[in-house]
């Protein structure tokens, strides 16, 4: 956005204009409580099933009534890194508005494990979900969260420290068919976690083990079980050789982007090439 077009700017001129907004993203955009509302006192005819609020400044009390207004019509919500959002105000949000299919409440810090429960109980339906760096989550939450929403095919769990093996277990087990997944920053995962996830999950498309304690065992078994689906790999800061990374690239023939930094050990790009032309790997050499 340009310097004068503002986040509150531009919800007041949708709120007012706009009747025809389906989905409305001012993420980082410096939008706050007074932008928000103005998607409440909107013209008659708008109905939002999108909100991305993701970095702005809103508080509990205009996001509770831009719910209230979008009810009816609301699948997706993303409040990641709100940071004066509290936990009763997202339990008011989950109890309105069950037919959530995608939530990102990442990083918003008084998230608790009461109000984790509660959205497990009412959101069904969900299919993407974001819990980056919530205290939170605990082992007893997500197992609850994964037999409630069996829908889910993107689940983002990055830097959550209660996530273990155990954690990936429950996942191969009670949501095989999920598409996307990051454990990033996990330290807890290990090639025993990795290898529940290759042997029952196997249409991932999209992995995120970065900073996790993945080694070669758990690449290997990725190649072997997962080859069919993945196109997205992330290894950066884990410690594994060569030779697993170019197997992994060989036999997953659809890998289009692969994750590397920090990694003391890696393939040239023009080995990678050799194997799987088609990989874009970052960092490049």
């Amino acid at each position: 956005m340009g310097p004068g077009l503002r986040g509150d700017r531009m919800l007041s001129l949708i709120g007012r204009l706009c009747d025809h907004v389906t989905s409305v993203d001012v993420s980082w955009s410096g939008a706050t409580g007074a932008g928000v509302k103005a998607l409440s006192d909107c013209c008659p005819g708008l109905k939002l099933n999108s909100v991305v609020l993701n970095g702005c400044q809103v508080t509990d009390d205009p996001l509770i009534k831009l719910i209230m207004r979008h009810r009816g019509s609301l699948c997706r919500l993303e409040v990641f890194g709100c940071q004066f959002l509290t936990s009763s105000c997202l339990q008011t949000v989950f109890e309105t508005c069950p037919g959530l299919q995608h939530l990102n409440i990442g990083q918003v810090p008084k998230v608790n494990t009461d109000c984790l429960t509660v959205m497990t109980s009412q959101l069904k339906s969900l299919i993407s979900l974001n819990l980056t760096g919530l205290r939170g989550v605990t082992e007893a939450s997500v197992d609850s969260l994964l037999q409630s929403c069996g829908k889910l095919q993107s689940l983002t769990l990055s830097s959550c420290i209660a996530v273990t093996d155990l954690t990936l277990q429950n996942i191969s087990k009670y949501t095989p068919h999920i598409r996307e997944l990051d454990v990033s920053g996990c330290k807890a995962v290990t090639d025993a976690g990795v290898e529940s996830l290759a042997l029952r999950c196997r249409r991932l498309q999209q992995l995120d083990l970065s900073s996790t304690r993945t080694g070669n065992r758990g690449v290997t078994l990725l190649a072997n079980y997962c080859s069919r689906h993945l196109q997205t790999v992330k290894l950066s800061f884990c410690h594994i050789s060569c030779e697993s990374i170019l197997q992994l690239c060989r036999c997953c023939t659809r890998l289009k982007v692969l994750h590397l930094y920090g990694c003391a050990r890696r393939p040239t790009d023009g080995d990678i090439q050799k194997v799987n032309s088609a990989v874009k790997v970052y960092p490049t050499d």
